[in-house]
């Protein structure tokens, strides 16, 4: 009876996000439909592009306009209205029920064009669907709950992740995702900015009336970003694995360190959000993502480090410093130059710069006992 009832309250927790999720959608495209127009805020107010003359002169738009007007706008309350439904019955008789949760899962992104419910409600409501997938198991113990202890920089986590093989193909997963949302980020943004910087009339329509543009070439980026992803995981885990067991004497197998490095990738997924904001300065508002990603990256790599060898946090800094250090050049001075990846990427000139920085990281690592076997 103690399990039903922890399974029951699991489940619920589940339905009850995706149903307030559902509530916030549905009353962002009432909003819209009243309106008759996408919800556009602005950091000052501007009819044209010439009075967005600030120092930094941004708008944040909650819909899609030219997709929600008109009779347009009963297509996407459909999927609210579906959403709810489909929250609202799970959470008053609670069932395992792959075919409702795929349903708020996909009524969770259908939502998109009409704000996703303030942004928060379609983002709510997918963890929801996504937990309630792999019900019974409690929320935590689910692919989106460990993905968002993750994101929490939980250190049982990746201690948890990196002891079982069966996470590996979780972790896997876990890059196709981030990665694809960051690739998608991106693709969206640099073709909007793109048409910024070449066309005024596409400037108008992207910053003062709200729209955002799509094009086939965003797909590119999110393929290209997934393949690349798996190339820097395994170079990565190989300079980890081989500075952590062969000079540390750690015991952690390639595969568990793999699958935490993984996991560490975790806040790449915010990425998505680069078109969220359009402004008369893009290149400021996407350093600005970029800084805030990999410093929460750094993170968590230095948890999932220290978890998965089983080594102090002191050595685990030192580890992470140098082969972080080895990872940089290999991957920004030679991989990505040489295939010409575009993206936001960290670049250091000149080289003898690099070369100094590298050989304070190495004096330091030496100093935190990285070269001392355990």
């Amino acid at each position: 009876m103690k399990m039903i009832k922890m399974h029951y309250r699991e489940f619920s927790t589940a339905a009850l996000l995706a149903t307030v999720g559902a509530l916030l959608i549905l009353i962002n495209g009432l909003w819209i439909a009243l309106r008759g127009s996408a919800i556009i805020i602005q950091s000052s107010p501007a009819s044209n592009v010439n009075e967005t003359q600030s120092t930094l002169w941004w708008r944040l738009s909650l819909g899609l306009p030219s997709y929600v007007e008109g009779t347009l706008i009963i297509v996407w309350l459909i999927f609210a209205f579906l959403l709810l439904f489909a929250a609202a019955f799970l959470l008053i008789k609670p069932k395992a029920s792959l075919t409702l949760n795929v349903l708020i899962i996909f009524c969770s992104i259908m939502s998109v064009p009409i704000g996703g419910g303030f942004i928060v409600g379609s983002i709510i409501s997918i963890v929801g669907g996504l937990a309630g997938v792999e019900w019974p198991k409690p929320i935590s113990e689910t692919f989106v709950g460990r993905f968002i202890r993750a994101l929490r920089l939980d250190p049982s986590l990746f201690s948890t992740v990196s002891k079982e093989i069966k996470y590996l193909k979780h972790a896997s997963w876990v890059l196709i995702l981030v990665n694809t949302c960051s690739g998608l980020g991106y693709g969206i943004y640099s073709y909007n900015v793109s048409l910024m910087n070449n066309s005024p009339d596409a400037k108008h329509a992207i910053l003062i009336l709200g729209r955002t543009l799509f094009d086939i070439s965003i797909f590119h980026y999110a393929i290209i970003y997934v393949g690349l992803a798996f190339i820097k995981w395994f170079i990565f885990t190989a300079l980890i694995y081989i500075f952590g067991t062969k000079l540390k004497g750690s015991k952690a197998e390639f595969s568990g360190i793999a699958t935490a490095i993984a996991f560490a990738y975790a806040p790449v997924i915010l990425q998505i959000f680069l078109p969220l904001v359009l402004s008369t300065q893009p290149t400021q508002w996407a350093i600005n993502i970029f800084w805030i990603t990999n410093i929460w990256i750094i993170f968590a790599l230095l948890i999932a480090v220290k978890e998965s060898l089983e080594i102090p946090r002191i050595e685990s800094i030192g580890i992470l410093m140098i082969s972080g250090g080895l990872y940089w050049v290999i991957t920004y001075k030679g991989i990505i130059p040489y295939f010409q990846v575009p993206g936001i990427w960290f670049t250091l000139e000149p080289s003898s710069f690099i070369l100094l920085l590298f050989g304070i990281g190495a004096v330091l690592s030496t100093l935190t006992g990285i070269f001392s076997r355990r």
